[in-house]
């Protein structure tokens, strides 16, 4: 095989680069996603050349999302990027609020290693922000849609 056939050298990589390139390691290979132990040593001991194909697409991947970024991040449009906030923020708080109401159940598939006080008080917390942007967003005349949590009837005042 000559020099001109062989991939380019790769740059130097960084943590965010390398942790996206572990991840699509993990789920092409269909690793357990609950043990983030598993994927990381099985991507420690693969061989060097799976890794550099797997580094190769995250930086493409990374590359596109960077350039592929919403308009309300270059800043041009503050009230799109509190409907942005709004929206992941109520996302997040629904799969945690899910999570801890499966391990209330018994029937979530894995034992949490944070304590569960510490994740409640977290979607605690996370409620308590959503309520300050829908305050924010009342006084700013700024519709955030349909999305809900279920703590917005806390919002007496």
């Amino acid at each position: 095989m000559s020099k001109e056939t062989l991939a380019p050298p790769l740059p130097p990589i960084d943590a965010r680069t390398e942790a996206v390139a572990e991840r699509l390691f993990g789920l092409k290979w269909a690793l357990r996603k609950d043990s983030t132990e598993i994927i990381h040593e099985e991507w420690r001991t693969a061989s060097e050349w799976i890794r550099d194909g797997y580094l190769r697409q995250a930086i493409e991947v990374l590359a596109a999302a960077d350039q592929a970024h919403p308009a309300s991040a270059d800043g041009s449009d503050y009230k799109e990027r509190m409907r942005v906030e709004y929206r992941e923020l109520t996302a997040r708080a629904g799969r945690l609020r899910d999570m801890l109401q499966r391990y209330a159940d018994g029937t979530l598939d894995f034992e949490p290693t944070c304590p569960i006080t510490l994740l409640s008080r977290q979607l605690d917390v996370m409620d308590e922000y959503a309520l300050i942007l829908r305050r924010r967003a009342g006084i700013e005349h700024i519709s955030l849609g349909e999305q809900r949590i279920d703590t917005a009837t806390r919002d007496v005042r």
